[in-house]
């Protein structure tokens, strides 16, 4: 690699940092492979980028956060939990909540170039969206809604939402009522991922044929949907396949007419063996089935395949 290139690419993204995404940047500057220009985005982060980034977040989080006594607030149960994602994670999976609750993420408009973490569109609404994930021992203070608001004046934005895995100060609050911003804490999230599940609970009961007598009988009939088949194999084990794709989605093994072994077989977006994959349900030596029961394991079943149908 021609280090005069490489030395002036490494400068842009030094001053463009973090409002960059460094693996395309990289692709679209050298022509690098998907694979070669994550490696290389992972050495510039650790070796360049680290220290200076972390002097500014500690700048950025002290002017943005507030510590809190979080004994105060009741507590509340989450149906998923967003503090063991990492941003690049929770990035996507708010893009998908997005997606779900009928925004259109616009990705081309290159949301990073004008500030916001993600711009969509709504109801014919330009929409830019500030997305964190901060610990739940601070709130986020009025910093971030005065800068989102600058950034609506500048862009034209039409609307403008606030998203926390936290809590936001009565100042923030007051702030952006009277800027007509929406805030979205940690409690507003969990109700939108409940609001979303509940849909995807019910567009499934519509494609999936409901719970019948046991949990073997019951997956036999899912090639019934057309959008399955099922591959039987040795000591009555079962292969359970989507249509157009290779790999088996799931493994399950009965004994008589009760299911003793579940496996799911992709495990972070990549197909495994079934002794590497996922254990819904297993047996003891002793035949001591390990599992949670028939309805609620169909239940599960669902929900992960309900991930591979458009």
């Amino acid at each position: 690699m021609d280090n005069l290139k490489f030395n002036g690419v490494l400068k842009e993204i030094e001053e463009r940092y973090p409002n960059i995404d460094i693996i395309q940047f990289l692709q679209e500057k050298l022509q690098l492979p998907d694979f070669k220009a994550e490696e290389l985005a992972a050495r510039i982060k650790k070796e360049y980028l680290q220290k200076a980034a972390n002097k500014t977040d500690q700048k950025s989080i002290r002017r943005i956060l507030q510590k809190t006594d979080k004994s105060e607030f009741p507590p509340k149960t989450s149906v998923y939990s967003v503090d063991c994602l990492s941003e690049k994670e929770f990035e996507l999976f708010i893009k998908w909540l997005l997606d779900e609750l009928g925004y259109e993420v616009h990705p081309e408009k290159n949301s990073n170039r004008v500030g916001v973490d993600l711009v969509a569109m709504k109801d014919g609404e330009i929409i830019a969206i500030q997305a964190r994930r901060y610990p739940k021992t601070y709130d986020v203070s009025d910093s971030i809604v005065l800068l989102l608001q600058e950034l609506k004046y500048i862009h034209r934005f039409q609307r403008l939402i606030v998203i926390t895995t936290t809590h936001f100060t009565q100042q923030a609050i007051a702030v952006a009522q009277n800027l007509n911003i929406e805030l979205w804490d940690i409690d507003t999230l969990v109700s939108k991922i409940n609001e979303v599940s509940k849909k995807a609970s019910v567009k499934a009961q519509t494609r999936f044929p409901q719970y019948n007598g046991s949990l073997l009988k019951t997956l036999l009939k899912l090639e019934e949907t057309g959008d399955f088949f099922i591959e039987p194999r040795t000591s009555a084990r079962y292969d359970l396949h989507v249509s157009g794709v290779k790999f088996p989605l799931l493994t399950f093994q009965a004994h008589g007419d009760e299911v003793i072994r579940c496996v799911y077989r992709i495990k972070n977006n990549k197909p495994v063996g079934e002794h590497e994959g996922i254990t819904l349900i297993s047996s003891e030596h002793d035949s001591t089935r390990i599992g949670p029961d028939e309805i609620h394991a169909y239940s599960l079943i669902i929900q992960y395949l309900e991930e591979f149908l458009a």
